[in-house]
């Protein structure tokens, strides 16, 4: 490579143990996702105002990167970089302790059982309601720097324990003051149909009226959300109510998401794929027609490794029927109050080798890039490739294998977002 033809760079991780490359990465609709992982030995990686220029052997890196005389410099040695993991799925911002139901569901009481007398979903709504703003946010800005200690650099957000305008809007509130004040990309997403409060079960196309003429339309004028999201089950809100919910969204220029398949099969699927919804998660029940509907559709399915486990199911979602089937799978944490505590991406990077049966391989493109595509930010973040952002998380070693293998004790050692060094333990 010529002078001329230098690649310009501010900013260089030098002298890594590896660096984790996707050779075959998913472009979204219509191309094919590929699995397979490269492990780039003392590799390098530019980076120019915070985007990725190039990635090679440490041994070319002069050869064919121009670095500025005020660029910066970080030391990778011992260390294996992948992409930042993307958790696509997640109710982060809550109040309140469900420890009893931990406890009850393990002595046998089903979740929608605990549901429908008036725990789980609704009970977290109470506490979000007399909590105040200030000390959600405290409490929801933990949750955040926990995830990052795992090595997470996207996460997305929904609310849903309002269940009231006024209350959907302050949880909306707290997690547009976390994307102000926290180090890492934060996705937010409106999912006031999580539940009927039981105050409106006598008249549940009144509570569906309201949130498609009242709360979209106000939650789009203050733009405090990109996504909508609706849990689409028999004891929430029916394929009919989800489809009026989630065509309001679209109409006031929020993208659709779809809690499908988790504990019935209803025709959450199909409405996804009718919709164009950016994802469709849970997916637990899913069977050999839904996944051929999935096929080619664009929907990312996600799936969630750690609420089945929580909730001590029978069995976890079809992850290697879908990847057998052409789909580019996503996982997610699904880390909330009542049916999922596991926090963080290395957990569920194990739990997916561990309950789905993915290989390490599998489990980080699914964790990283497809997880980017759950959420609209495909060409975005989620590889380490020429032309992405400069999300990184650093491991000690020479092998990301060892993130699942150790997930009770692997942690970064770096964690890089946007170019900028947001932990250093080097």
């Amino acid at each position: 490579m010529s002078a001329s033809a230098k690649v310009n760079a501010d900013f260089i991780i030098h002298n890594l143990a590896s660096a984790v490359l996707f050779p075959e990465p998913y472009r979204g609709q219509g191309t094919k996702p590929g699995w397979r992982t490269e492990e780039l030995k003392n590799a390098s990686i530019a980076a120019r105002e915070g985007v990725i220029v190039w990635v090679g052997p440490s041994a070319k890196l002069s050869d064919e990167v121009q670095i500025d005389a005020s660029a910066r410099f970080f030391n990778g040695c011992g260390l294996t970089a992948v992409p930042g993991f993307v958790d696509s799925h997640t109710h982060l911002v809550y109040a309140g302790d469900r420890s009893d139901e931990f406890e009850m569901r393990v002595q046998g009481r089903p979740y929608l059982d605990i549901l429908a007398a008036g725990g789980g979903i609704l009970r977290t709504t109470e506490a979000i309601r007399n909590l105040p703003e200030e000390l959600i946010f405290v409490e929801a800005l933990e949750r955040v720097e926990q995830i990052m200690q795992t090595g997470v650099t996207t996460v997305e957000i929904k609310t849903g324990y309002g269940l009231d305008l006024e209350n959907e809007l302050k949880m909306l509130r707290v997690i547009d003051r976390l994307r102000d004040e926290s180090m890492i990309r934060i996705i937010p997403t409106f999912m006031g149909a999580h539940a009927i409060p039981a105050d409106r079960r006598s008249d549940p196309e009144a509570f569906v009226d309201e949130i498609c003429n009242v709360w979209i339309p106000e939650v789009a004028r203050q733009e405090l959300a990109i996504f909508n999201d609706v849990f689409t089950e028999s004891k929430a809100f029916s394929v009919e109510k989800s489809r009026r919910i989630l065509k309001a969204g679209i109409e006031h220029g929020l993208r659709a998401k779809i809690h499908a398949d988790e504990v019935n099969v209803l025709g959450g699927v199909d409405l996804a794929v009718e919709l164009g919804a950016v994802s469709a998660d849970h997916l637990l029940m899913t069977g050999d027609e839904g996944i051929a509907k999935l096929k080619d559709s664009g929907v990312i399915p996600t799936v969630l490794p750690g609420t089945s486990t929580y909730l001590m199911e029978s069995h976890h979602a079809p992850a290697r029927k879908m990847i057998e089937a052409g789909l580019p799978l996503a996982i997610a944490s699904d880390h909330n109050p009542g049916s999922c505590q596991f926090l963080g991406a290395t957990i569920v990077q194990a739990l997916a080798m561990l309950q789905l049966r993915l290989s390490a391989s599998e489990a980080l493109v699914a964790g990283t890039l497809h997880s980017a595509h759950a959420l609209g930010l495909g060409d975005q973040v989620g590889a380490i490739e020429a032309g992405r952002r400069m999300d990184l998380a650093l491991f000690a070693g020479d092998s990301f294998r060892q993130i699942g293998y150790q997930a009770g004790s692997s942690r970064v050692e770096a964690l890089i977002v946007g170019g900028v060094v947001v932990i250093d333990r080097v």
